[in-house]
């Protein structure tokens, strides 16, 4: 038994000693309050500027979303950038007009994705509270990032 357990190392004494050559690894462990500073700093930061991305098939649904989404922003003073259109994304199908005969004829379908971004700078806790409320066209799909 003396044998077996000599070879043995005991997990306290792994940070102060070598097992087969290989040094083990002491944790890291990182002050609690730099912990917290990051955290806020990152918030402060996150909340100075809210960006929206919206995607629609139409442009006309597209553009009622953007002008509500700054009526809302503008009413509680917060400033706006946008919207930027983005490069609109062509999806092209292409599908065989009969199902058995004539290959060389066929016919062309295309869907076109239209995207805007807008950035609210300097946002406060009204304009978050609009933003959410606001009730958006159909078929207008967004992203909010903080």
């Amino acid at each position: 038994m003396a044998s077996a357990c000599a070879g043995m190392v005991s997990a306290a004494s792994l940070s102060a000693r070598q097992v087969n050559g290989v040094r083990a690894r002491q944790p890291v462990r990182a002050p609690v309050r730099a912990a917290f500073a990051v955290k806020a700093d990152a918030a402060a930061v996150a909340a100075q500027k809210i960006r929206i991305r919206l995607k629609s098939f139409e442009v006309k649904h597209m553009a009622a979303a953007c002008d509500k989404i700054i009526e809302a922003a503008k009413a509680t003073e917060a400033s706006i950038s946008g919207p930027v259109p983005l490069p609109t994304k062509r999806r092209i199908y292409c599908v065989l007009r009969s199902p058995h005969v004539n290959k060389d004829s066929r016919e062309h379908f295309e869907t076109r994705t239209h995207h805007r971004l807008i950035d609210v700078h300097q946002p406060t806790a009204q304009t978050i509270d609009a933003l959410m409320g606001l009730e958006l066209p159909a078929g207008v799909e967004i992203e909010v990032k903080l």
